[in-house]
C-alpha cells in the first residue's frame, strides 16, 4: 500500500443483504485503482465470504479486493484497528456495510481531506447521521425523499454544493475518510472502547486536542440505513462508554450541542445547499398587508407572489393577517401550492423556511421579531428613503427618530435587501445603511397579469356623469408628491390656453408631512382653479381604473419614487403620463419621455396641453415600451435568485444575534417564569442539571408535561425560600441559623430535584444523541 492511497475499508458482521448493496455501489463508484478491504468481523453467515469467494473466481472483480476475517468476534473497535494496520501506510476510508455510495463519492472524501495540512478526517452527508443529516436538519431519516434516487440525490448535492469544508467535533461513523499522518499521531482506536460505540469520538478529539480538525465532505452524499453493522452488548455498554467520553471530554456534549443549534458558520450553509438540492428553495413571503383594502402594495405582493409559484422548484408559504382580504382569498384559492399561516401561528412557532421575504419595508420592531420565526435567512425589499430624511413625516422627532432606528436595524439584520431602484440603494448607502455587497436591485413588474386585480371599472361617487375632460393626479399628499405643482399646471393650462377641463386629485391624506395647508391656501386664491379642482382621498383599485380610462393625461409631478409605476399604469391603459426625469424615473424611462420641466409650471402647462390635444399617443408607445423589460417573470426569478444568496452567504454577527434572542424568547414563552427558574441564569437547578431542560424545552411534545410535573417542587422550593427569608426577618436571624426541620425539607427537595434532573438527563440524551448510533 502506497502513502496516502486511500483504501475503502467496508466492516461487517451479519446483514449480508445491507452488505452486498454496500459492495456493489462501492464496485459502481470507485475507480479500479483504488483497493477494497472487506474487513470480516467473524461474521456468522458464510455467505459474505461465498459471494467474494464466486465474484473472484469468476473474475468479475476489476478492483483490488482484500478479505480481511477475524478468528473471532472483536467488536467495531477491534475489527477497525485491524484495518488500518492491515492497509498501512495508506489512508483507510471507513464505509459502514449499511451505506451505499454514489458517483465521485471517494475523491470528494480525499479532496476534503487534503483540503489542508490538519485535517485528520473528513465526514461525508447522510440521510442519517445526527449532525450531518439531510435534507432535516439533526432529524436522521431511513429513507431518501420520495421521488429521488441516490444517483439524483448525490448528484444535486454535488453540483449544488458550496465546497466549504465546514469543521465539526468528530467524524460521523458512517462514512469517513482518515489520515494516516492522524492515525501515526495520536494511534488507533481506544481499546477501552471496545466493543463499540464512541470509539471515533475518542479518537476525534484526540485529534482535535493535538491541533488536528474534522471537516465534512459536503459535496459527497452516502445513503445510510441505518441497520448496523455490528452488535453493541446492550445499553449498558453504551451508557459505560458515554460516562467515559464525559470523563476524557467534559466539553464534549457541550460542543456537539452547539453545532447542532448553531445559525452562524459553514456547517448551517452546507446543510442548507444540500437541503435545497434535494427538496427544493423554501420560502415564506410576509403578506400581512393583504387586508380588506387593496392597493397599490398589496397588487405588488400578490403579483410577486403569482409570479414565485409559477418557478419550479420554489416552495411558497405566506403570513397573512387575520383579516385576509376576499380578493387575496380567491387568489390563494387559485395557487393552492402556496401555503397560508397566520401571525398566531407564528407566534406559537413554526417550521423555519429557508428564506422569508418581507416585500415591503419594515416599520415596526416587531416585525423583525416575526420574520427571523418564520426564515433561516431574512431578505427585505425597501422601497425608498423618503420617510428616513424627513423629519415631517412624524408627529414628532423622536417617532421619527424610532423610525430610523427601525430601519437601520432591519437593514442591519437582513441577510439581503431588495431595492428596486438604483437610486434607492444610492440613498441607502449613502447613508451608510447597508454594504454594496448585501443588496441587490431588482425592478417590479409592470404586467400585472392578475385578472382578479383588475376589477370591473367604477365611477367614482360625483363623477359618473362627468363629461368634461381632466387631468388625473394620483397619489397621497404628501408633499414630496408634489401636488401643487399639478394645481400650478391647471391655472397656466386656463390662463394661457384657455383650458376648460378639471384636474382631479386622487389619493389618501395624510396626517404628517401633507401639502394640504399649502393646496388649501393656494386654492383660496384661485377660486377658477378651486372651481376646477376635485380632491378624492379614498380610491379603490375599481375607481383608479375609471381614473385612467376616462383622464384625458395623467400628472405625474413627484419629486422622489423608489420605482414609480404610475407612468406605466397609464400607458397600459393607453393614457399619457407627464412627469420629470429624477431619482428613479431616470433610470426606468428615456429621457425623451419626460414632459414637466422641473419645476416651471408654465413651461410644463406648453408640453402638457400638446398631449391634451393629440392624444399623446407616441409617448404611450414609448413607455409601453420601456415597461417591456419589467415583467413580473423576470422579477420573480431574479428574486429567487437573490434567496439563493441570501442562503449562501455567510451568517452575519448581526442576524446570529438576532437569532438567538428570538430564541432565547421562544424558550421563555414555552416554559414560562416557573420554567426559566429551574434553567434560567438564577435556577433552582445547578448548572449542569438545566441542559436536559433545555432540551426538552425546545421540544413541544415534550415541555409542557415535564415543565408542569416540575411546577410543584418548584412552588415547593419557592415557599421554602419565602419562609426561611421571613423568619430571618422576623427574628432577625441570618439564614444559616434556621431550623434543623427546615434544613431537611430543603436537603429532601434537592435530592428529588436532582433526581429528576437526572432523570431527564437521560431522556434528552436519548432525544439529542451526541455520538453515532450503530
Amino acid at each position: 500500500m502506497e502513502r496516502g492511497r486511500p483504501v475503502a475499508c467496508i466492516p461487517v458482521y451479519g446483514a449480508y443483504e445491507l452488505f452486498v448493496q454496500c459492495f456493489r455501489s462501492v464496485m459502481a463508484h470507485t475507480e479500479r485503482t483504488t483497493p477494497v478491504l472487506v474487513a470480516d468481523d467473524a461474521s456468522p453467515d458464510p455467505r459474505i465470504e461465498e459471494f467474494l469467494n464466486e465474484l473472484q473466481a469468476t473474475g468479475t472483480l476489476e478492483h483490488e479486493v482484500y478479505y480481511l476475517r477475524q478468528e473471532r468476534n472483536l467488536g467495531f473497535v477491534g475489527n477497525m484497528n485491524s484495518a488500518f494496520e492491515a492497509v498501512a501506510p495508506a489512508d483507510p476510508v471507513v464505509l459502514n456495510s449499511d451505506c451505499m455510495v454514489d458517483r465521485n463519492w471517494l475523491e470528494g472524501l480525499r479532496d476534503a481531506a487534503y483540503a489542508e495540512s490538519r485535517v485528520a478526517t473528513a465526514s461525508a452527508l447522510t440521510n442519517h447521521g445526527t449532525i450531518l443529516s439531510v435534507p432535516v436538519r439533526n432529524k436522521p431519516h431511513p429513507t431518501l425523499p420520495q421521488d429521488w434516487t441516490l444517483e439524483h440525490a448525490a448528484s444535486a448535492i454535488s453540483d449544488g454544493s458550496l465546497r466549504l469544508r465546514p469543521r465539526i467535533p468528530t467524524a460521523l461513523g458512517h462514512c469517513f475518510y482518515v489520515r494516516r499522518s492522524a492515525l501515526e499521531l495520536v494511534g488507533l482506536f481506544d481499546e477501552a472502547f471496545s466493543p463499540g460505540y464512541g470509539e471515533e469520538v475518542d479518537f476525534s478529539q484526540r485529534c482535535l486536542l493535538r491541533g488536528l480538525c474534522h471537516v465534512v465532505a459536503d459535496d459527497v452524499f452516502v445513503f445510510h440505513q441505518g441497520h448496523g453493522s455490528f452488535s453493541v452488548e446492550g445499553r449498558a455498554i453504551q451508557d459505560e462508554h458515554e460516562e467515559l467520553i464525559r470523563a476524557r471530554y467534559p466539553y464534549y456534549r457541550d460542543a456537539v450541542k452547539a453545532v447542532e443549534d448553531g445559525s452562524g458558520g459553514p456547517l448551517p450553509r452546507a446543510l442548507a445547499s444540500a437541503r435545497q438540492a434535494l427538496r427544493g428553495l423554501s420560502v415564506t413571503i410576509d403578506a400581512r398587508v393583504l387586508g380588506p383594502q387593496l392597493m397599490g402594495t398589496q397588487v405588488v405582493v400578490l403579483e410577486l407572489l403569482h409570479a414565485l409559484q409559477r418557478i419550479e422548484g420554489i416552495k411558497l408559504r405566506a403570513l397573512v393577517p387575520r383579516d385576509l382580504g376576499e380578493y387575496a382569498r380567491a387568489l390563494f384559492d387559485e395557487m393552492p401550492d402556496v401555503s397560508l399561516i397566520t401571525p398566531a401561528q407564528a407566534e406559537a412557532g413554526v417550521a423555519w423556511t429557508d428564506v422569508v421575504h418581507r416585500p415591503f419595508q419594515v416599520s415596526y420592531d416587531e416585525d423583525i421579531q416575526i420574520l427571523r420565526r418564520l426564515g433561516e435567512r431574512i431578505v427585505i425589499s425597501h422601497l425608498d428613503l423618503i420617510a428616513y430624511e424627513n423629519p415631517g413625516y412624524f408627529p414628532s422627532f423622536e417617532t421619527w427618530q424610532t423610525y430610523r432606528r427601525v430601519t437601520r436595524q432591519a437593514l442591519t439584520y437582513a441577510d439581503r435587501v431588495i431595492f428596486i431602484s438604483s437610486a434607492a440603494a444610492q440613498d441607502a448607502i449613502g447613508h451608510d445603511l447597508i454594504e454594496p455587497h448585501r443588496l441587490d436591485i431588482v425592478y417590479p413588474g409592470t404586467d400585472h397579469r392578475l385578472a382578479a386585480l383588475r376589477p370591473e371599472p367604477t365611477a367614482p361617487r360625483g363623477l359618473e356623469d362627468e363629461t368634461e375632460p381632466f387631468l388625473l393626479c394620483i397619489g397621497t399628499n404628501y408633499k414630496h408628491k408634489n401636488r401643487l405643482f399639478a394645481l400650478r399646471v391647471l391655472e397656466q393650462l386656463q390662463r394661457h390656453h384657455g383650458w376648460n377641463g378639471r384636474l382631479v386629485l386622487a389619493g389618501p391624506h395624510v396626517p404628517f408631512g401633507s401639502s394640504a395647508g399649502e393646496e388649501a391656501e393656494f386654492l383660496a386664491l384661485r377660486p377658477a382653479v378651486a372651481e376646477a379642482t376635485i380632491d378624492l382621498p379614498v380610491v379603490s383599485e375599481p375607481e383608479k381604473g375609471w381614473l385612467l380610462a376616462h383622464s384625458c393625461a395623467v400628472l405625474y409631478p413627484t419629486i422622489y419614487e423608489g420605482f414609480g409605476l404610475v407612468p406605466f399604469e397609464a400607458a397600459q391603459a393607453g393614457v399619457p403620463c407627464a412627469f420629470a426625469l429624477h431619482t428613479s424615473l431616470e433610470e426606468v424611462l428615456p429621457p425623451e419621455t419626460a414632459r414637466l420641466v422641473p419645476w416651471d409650471a408654465s413651461a410644463s402647462a406648453d408640453r402638457v396641453i400638446d398631449l391634451i390635444k393629440d392624444g399623446g399617443a407616441d409617448l404611450v408607445s414609448a413607455i409601453q415600451s420601456a415597461g417591456a423589460r419589467f415583467s413580473w417573470d423576470r422579477s420573480a426569478a431574479e428574486t429567487v435568485e437573490v434567496y439563493r444568496r441570501a442562503v449562501k452567504d455567510p451568517v452575519r454577527e448581526a442576524t446570529a444575534i438576532v437569532t438567538e434572542a428570538v430564541r432565547l424568547e421562544q424558550v421563555v414563552a414555552s416554559v414560562g417564569g416557573e420554567g426559566m427558574s429551574l434553567v434560567g441564569p438564577d435556577a433552582v437547578l445547578p448548572t449542569e442539571m438545566r441542559r436536559p431542560l433545555l432540551a426538552i424545552a425546545t421540544r413541544p411534545w415534550l415541555r409542557g408535561p415535564i415543565f408542569g410535573a416540575l411546577r410543584f417542587p418548584y412552588r415547593l422550593a419557592h415557599r421554602l425560600r419565602t419562609h426561611g427569608r421571613e423568619e430571618g426577618d422576623l427574628d432577625a436571624r441570618p439564614a444559616a441559623s434556621s431550623s434543623r426541620e427546615d434544613d431537611y425539607e430543603a436537603d429532601d427537595l434537592g435530592d428529588a430535584l436532582r433526581d429528576t434532573a437526572v432523570r431527564l438527563e437521560s431522556l434528552a440524551e436519548a432525544l439529542t444523541p451526541t455520538s453515532k448510533r450503530r
